[in-house]
């Protein structure tokens, strides 16, 4: 019996003992089994925290990811500002209708729904506004809300996505979440990192795509309540804000964008009601990126609710781009010699061949080849290609710029980088003669005038006058300059990229001599209406009839550089799918542009002498 008695005893006392040393590794020891699914799901944590964040109640109020700054270090697509934050405690369902009537005043709340909203709050939340955003509150009403103190509410510091801008740039992209794509690409950051898991939100598009892993930073900042087992606020542990301890972060990405131009040339696209095209503007010196349109508007959601037409970015996309292609085909005939200065050309408004025709009713008669390109003649177009080869039209197209994509891109692996980079991920390259080993009159013909299989984006389009204005030297459009930490020291520069690895170089005379031209198309051509305004301009328009569905359409098109005299800005403009017949809706639109681009050049003049 005593026997008994003593290995009953002995039992219980080994189950104790294993009980109490489980105990010990829950809530002492950190949980240490890489490859267990316990390790996945609670890597870096141990039961003790997993009690506490279980009673906390929070809320994220910045994401940590990075902030895009313009070129004058204002901020892009991210805006912070104040906004109010409520707690699930007990306190609610025990204060009076009129303090909540009076904090519903200020918030501009119906006193009814605030009160039914705070006693149902399960969990952390915010006041929305019709953005979908947490409320902005303004400096008045944060006054009146510190002066009536709620417990459960918390004035904070909030930093949103986009803001509450109408739209996204798409430049710049949005972010979204897809589960699969997380889990294929980011595989190692998943099993080591704890603040990431499969549902974490990713650049989508954009830059926020090209650059994902530099902007991810090392985890959010947000507000957390400690409450206890009967949901009662603590108040001796009381709000806390969490961030992450490291200074550098979010980092700061500086693009070459000017923030007032971006907006100017929106609401100029707006205004015309444009509904489908594209405005780049670049500076002349360097191609540096200073604005960049595209119409439909990218309008924030999630990432299977953006349609495909509001994604595409119409800037970085090829299209057919009419008579613009006729400044390559005049670079052609120079570079290769197959026209003289001097030699003359007669138009009658048939080719005779191909089917070709002027658009000019009865033809433009006796010309130079600088009247033809300023009368934008097809025939004397039509003639020059088909005195080149494919490879030659093909070749000066590749050093103009307009065939290989023209981004900032750099091919090997540079530290915060851990392969190469290119920045417009989603820019297409363009085309000129598909087979260069045939040499077929009628699409050299057609290709000369920018119709059959040509293609250019609007980017590449503005390029080719940046190189153009610089003597035949081509440069990368660059849209960042920088990537800094949040201290302020460089992370990594973006130097500006001069050259191409795929063409040679135009000549500087015929680089001057392409200007000579598009000066005379404004100045007496098919674009002279345009000669009038704060700055001289000078550039080339194009029309491209569309076929098979949008049979009936053209693609307006206009590029050209300002002040002509001294070039201190290129800019392309694409209106699709514009009714045949209907006036060059580019042109006009080009000249708004520049108008805006003398504006806001005038006014940092005025600015800096004030300064």
């Amino acid at each position: 019996m005593i026997r008994r008695a003593y290995l009953i005893g002995l039992t219980f006392t080994i189950v104790i003992v294993i009980y109490l040393a489980r105990l010990f590794v829950i809530q002492v020891t950190p949980v240490t089994m890489p490859g267990t699914s316990e390790y996945s799901k609670y890597k870096q944590h141990n039961w003790k925290r997993t009690a506490v964040s279980q009673r906390s109640k929070r809320l994220q109020l910045d994401d940590g990811r990075a902030v895009f700054f313009d070129q004058h270090r204002v901020p892009l697509h991210t805006e912070r500002y104040t906004t109010a934050a409520f707690f699930p405690i007990k306190h609610w369902q025990e204060i009076s209708i009129g303090e909540i009537s009076e904090l519903a005043s200020i918030l501009k709340r119906n006193a009814g729904e605030l009160s039914t909203w705070l006693r149902s709050l399960e969990t952390a939340d915010f006041l929305y506004d019709e953005m979908e955003l947490p409320i902005k509150l303004t400096e008045e009403q944060c006054l009146k809300l510190n002066r009536l103190y709620f417990e459960g509410l918390e004035l904070v510091p909030y930093t949103a996505r986009n803001g509450h801008h109408r739209d996204y740039l798409h430049v710049i992209g949005f972010l979204g979440e897809h589960p699969e794509w997380v889990e294929e690409h980011y595989k190692k950051e998943i099993e080591q990192l704890a603040n990431w898991d499969r549902n974490k939100k990713i650049g989508a598009s954009g830059l926020e795509r090209s650059l994902d892993r530099v902007l991810q930073g090392v985890g959010p900042t947000y507000i957390s309540y400690t409450l206890d087992g009967q949901s009662r606020y603590m108040s001796g542990i009381g709000p806390r804000v969490v961030q992450p301890e490291n200074p550098y972060y979010p980092m700061h990405v500086i693009t070459t964008l000017d923030e007032q131009l971006q907006a100017s040339l929106e609401r100029i696209i707006d205004e015309r009601g444009i509904v489908e095209g594209a405005v780049v503007m670049l500076d002349a010196h360097n191609g540096d990126i200073k604005a960049m349109v595209s119409r439909p508007a990218l309008v924030p959601g999630e990432w299977n609710d953006i349609d495909e037409t509001s994604w595409k970015n119409h800037a970085l996309t090829a299209y057919e781009p009419g008579s613009v292609y006729k400044i390559v085909t005049a670079a052609a005939a120079l570079e290769y010699g197959v026209v003289t200065e001097d030699e003359s050309f007669h138009c009658d408004g048939e080719y005779g061949k191909y089917g070709l025709s002027c658009w000019k009713k009865g033809g433009h008669g006796k010309q130079t080849l600088a009247e033809a390109f300023a009368n934008s003649c097809n025939i004397v177009f039509a003639t020059l290609a088909e005195r080149l080869t494919p490879k030659q039209l093909h070749d000066t197209a590749a050093s103009l710029g307009v065939i290989y994509p023209v981004g900032w891109h750099h091919d090997q692996a540079t530290a915060p980088f851990s392969g190469p980079i290119r920045l417009l991920e989603e820019e297409e390259g363009g085309t000129s003669v598909l087979d260069q080993t045939r040499h077929d009159g009628g699409i050299m013909a057609q290709s000369g005038i920018g119709q059959r299989d040509v293609r250019l984006t609007p980017l590449q389009a503005a390029n080719m006058l940046v190189t153009i204005i610089n003597g035949g030297v081509q440069y990368e459009t660059r849209v960042v300059s920088s990537i800094e930490y949040a201290d302020g020291l460089t992370a990594v520069e973006m130097p500006i990229h001069t050259g191409h690895e795929h063409r040679y170089r135009i000549h500087p005379s015929t680089a001057r001599r392409l200007m000579t031209y598009m000066e005379g198309v404004t100045a007496r051509g098919t674009a002279s209406h345009l000669a009038k305004g704060a700055w001289p301009l000078a550039g080339k328009s194009g029309t491209a009839q569309l076929s098979g569905s949008l049979a009936g359409l053209n693609n307006q098109w206009f590029v050209g550089y300002a002040p002509a005299n001294k070039p201190r800005y290129t800019a392309a403009v694409l209106v699709r799918k514009a009714k045949q017949g209907t006036s060059n809706q580019a042109a006009l639109l080009f000249r708004e542009v520049m108008e805006e681009a003398a504006r806001h050049d005038k006014l940092e003049q005025q600015q800096g002498k004030k300064k």
